[in-house]
């Protein structure tokens, strides 16, 4: 939710709360309790940050007290602000590394492990939505890069490709077009993807890809400089090559960063590597995708990755890219 005008003057409370994954993917939710405000709502677990505390801290004592659950490593996943009608909450979301311990409820609230790209569980606390979205993503995104704009039909091809092939999320780079162009190829790829249960996020400005109706926009480093704010979109991102580049999208309040090239660059760009990534990568308080060629995913999980961005162009075999998307 954006901070709306006047929301500033109310008090503000420090939250913390931990990220529970099983080994499907599922993600661990808690009812609240009868005493609490929005009894009823269920929500990552978590709560307000002691005097004295820090956020880690208070993360991993609220997951005990609320679900018995011992979390180890926590890792800054998420962190921004929600507007309630009587107060705000700067929310600070961890995800736990290792956890040890059966989920229960200490106090008679329900928990259940739930899909986060399809809850079985509602309502769902409204401050809870945008860090559950994020989590929804999947590991590989599909990158559809047009280099000219001839290639329009050939990318549609690889876009219906790799939907079939289990892509869920698609970043779309539309050839060189007029503004109006990029939108109309947009909806194109829109409606492929749309077929295939999948979800495009435009390479480009968020008024384009508000025309277009896809899921949301990606900046690049260049643009997120330029920016003042965070755009009006549900789910936004940015592809970042420097620590500064991150710095800045982590201040406007980026869902998810592409970070690289990591292992190849393209026309002499400066590589990363490994190392460098990962040193990066654990300052982002938000999940961060591997770009480059020729990367594996498990590679870039040890690097401290969500994922890697795999281009459409490559997806042939859907054993060549294995494992969940």
């Amino acid at each position: 939710m954006a901070l709306a005008a006047g929301s500033a003057r109310l008090p503000v409370i420090d939250v913390a709360a931990t990220i529970v994954a099983d080994p499907s993917g599922r993600i661990l939710l808690a009812e609240r309790k009868p005493n609490q405000l929005s009894p009823g709502f269920w929500e990552l677990p978590g709560g307000k940050i002691e005097i004295g505390e820090s956020a880690p801290e208070a993360a991993a004592r609220e997951l005990a007290e609320e679900v018995g659950i011992r979390a180890g490593g926590l890792r800054p996943w998420a962190a921004y602000e929600y507007a309630f009608p009587t107060k705000r909450v700067k929310l600070r979301f961890f995800r736990a590394e290792t956890w040890d311990g059966t989920p229960h409820g200490r106090e008679g609230q329900r928990v259940a492990w739930v899909d986060p790209a399809a809850p079985s569980v509602a309502p769902l606390l409204p401050s809870n939505e945008r860090v559950l979205q994020a989590l929804a993503l999947p590991r590989r995104i599909a990158l559809a890069c047009g280099r000219s704009e001839g290639s329009q039909a050939v990318l549609l091809d690889n876009v219906r490709n790799a939907v079939r092939h289990g892509a869920r999320l698609i970043v779309l780079r539309p050839p060189a077009l007029s503004p109006d162009q990029r939108v109309a190829f947009a909806r194109r790829v829109q409606s492929v993807a749309a077929a295939g249960h999948a979800r495009v996020v435009l390479h480009g400005s968020a008024l384009e890809a508000q025309r277009a109706g896809v899921a949301g926009a990606l900046a690049d480093a260049e643009d997120v400089r330029r920016l003042a704010a965070r755009p009006a979109l549900r789910l936004w991102g940015a592809r970042c090559h420097a620590a500064e580049d991150v710095r800045q999208a982590v201040a406007l309040g980026a869902d998810f960063l592409l970070l690289g090239p990591v292992v190849a660059a393209p026309s002499g760009r400066h590589a990363l590597g490994w190392p460098d990534f990962a040193a990066i990568a654990a300052a982002a308080p938000m999940p961060v995708w591997a770009y480059g060629s020729g990367l594996a995913l498990a590679d870039a999980q040890r690097a401290g990755a969500f994922g890697i961005v795999v281009n459409v162009d490559a997806i042939q075999q859907p054993e060549g890219f294995g494992g969940v998307w």
